[in-house]
């Protein structure tokens, strides 16, 4: 297989002002730090990373204003070993460009269904700034040699060294000419979206408009081994049962135990923990509904099937209003009792998603929130 990696040209954070540049994730960041980055000029969620996004004459001003303050150094035909250490944990991977044409084939491979609004809203933002910041996240199976490749590129000083303001510190070591090429011919694995199949599916459908086969997107690669995987909570308003009806249903389908805490947490595979009318529970699915099947026995998708479809009516999760989902980062990112009910399954494994993947089928959408999530302005090109 030929490789679905190549060096990228574009710009990286300067280690002076990364912390400035660079947006993590809202769910990453404190309450009161989710405004901080986006109020400073040099951040690429200033202006170019939020919202509808600027027009391109708006994005390429930011561009030249952000470089010539030395936030922004160039690059050209460049692979970037990237470490991201956080809460004690550092993931090695590599920044460069991914093949739109590969994903548009499927040999980039899917494994949460996207949701439509989300897709255009996405393609009229690419189409408007014309500035791609934002890169997409891929995991593949372990590769012996492209590990070897990293951490060999990565054994001395970093050329670019941060720490951004969610406490992720970020290395990266540049790698150009034939040893980005060799490194890039190295990853042969498929690859699978971790974060990110909103960009990719809206970069297909652009280029698909603008007739281009050549379209690559940023992105950065780390093996499965290399991933933390995160739930999402599930909250539904205007539900058809709700309180003591929705509990008794439970009661009659599941084991379902009472317990005090606010935010109840699943403790393992095959159990949920629910919020309803102000009472927390542990719900275990019995035996008899988890299918031997790899994808139907997902937790996300058990939940899918035996309760927010049959008893709350969410039969399109992709285009239901009536339902929430929150990145379980922390306690404080949830408000469980602002729904009729309310829901967090256990997390899914990345080996678990790859293997959906390879039988070409999707979870709902937003199931998992793998770590690392590369920060919006980590790697910036115009389209």
């Amino acid at each position: 297989m030929a490789s679905m990696l190549r060096p990228f040209t574009g710009y990286l954070p300067t280690s002076s002002h990364g912390a400035r540049v660079v947006g993590p994730p809202k769910a990453l960041l404190e309450p009161s730090r989710r405004d901080a980055n986006a109020d400073d000029p040099l951040s690429f969620r200033h202006s170019v990373g939020r919202g509808a996004g600027p027009s391109n004459d708006d994005a390429l001003e930011w561009l030249r204003a952000t470089a010539n303050e030395g936030a922004l150094t160039p690059i050209e035909d460049t692979l970037v070993v990237h470490s991201a250490t956080r809460a004690g944990r550092t993931s090695l991977g590599v920044l460069g460009d991914v093949s739109v044409a590969a994903y548009d084939r499927g040999e980039i491979k899917a494994h949460e269904k996207t949701i439509a609004n989300t897709e255009q809203k996405m393609v009229g933002y690419m189409v408007l700034s014309r500035l791609l910041g934002n890169p997409v996240v891929v995991a593949h199976r372990p590769n012996a040699d492209f590990a070897a490749g990293l951490r060999a590129h990565s054994a001395g000083p970093a050329d670019i060294d941060f720490e951004a303001i969610d406490g992720t510190r970020h290395q990266l070591w540049t790698v150009t000419g034939d040893a980005a090429t060799d490194l890039a011919n190295t990853m042969t694995e498929e690859l699978y979206i971790a974060d990110g199949h909103h960009r990719l599916e809206a970069a297909r459908l652009l280029a698909r408009t603008e007739q281009r086969t050549d379209a690559w997107i940023p992105a950065g690669l780390y093996a499965e081994d290399e991933f933390d995987v995160w739930a999402f909570a599930r909250g539904v308003r205007d539900a058809p049962l709700t309180g003591d009806a929705l509990i008794t249903e439970l009661q009659s389908a599941f084991q379902l135990d009472e317990v005090t805490d606010a935010l109840p947490r699943p403790p393992a595979r095959g159990t949920f923990g629910a919020r309803i009318d102000g009472r927390s529970f542990i719900l275990t699915v019995p035996e008899d509904k988890i299918s031997g099947d790899a994808h139907d026995r997902l937790d996300v998708n058990l939940l899918q099937t035996w309760i927010l479809e049959p008893l709350l009516g969410i039969s399109d999760p992709r285009r239901d209003g009536r339902l929430d989902v929150t990145a379980d980062s922390s306690d404080d990112a949830h408000e469980p009792d602002l729904y009729d009910a309310w829901f967090l399954p256990y997390p899914t494994a990345a080996g678990d998603v790859m293997a959906v993947a390879d039988l070409g089928r999707t979870m709902p959408p937003k199931s998992t929130f793998f770590l690392p999530k590369l920060p919006g302005g980590i790697m910036i090109r115009p389209l």
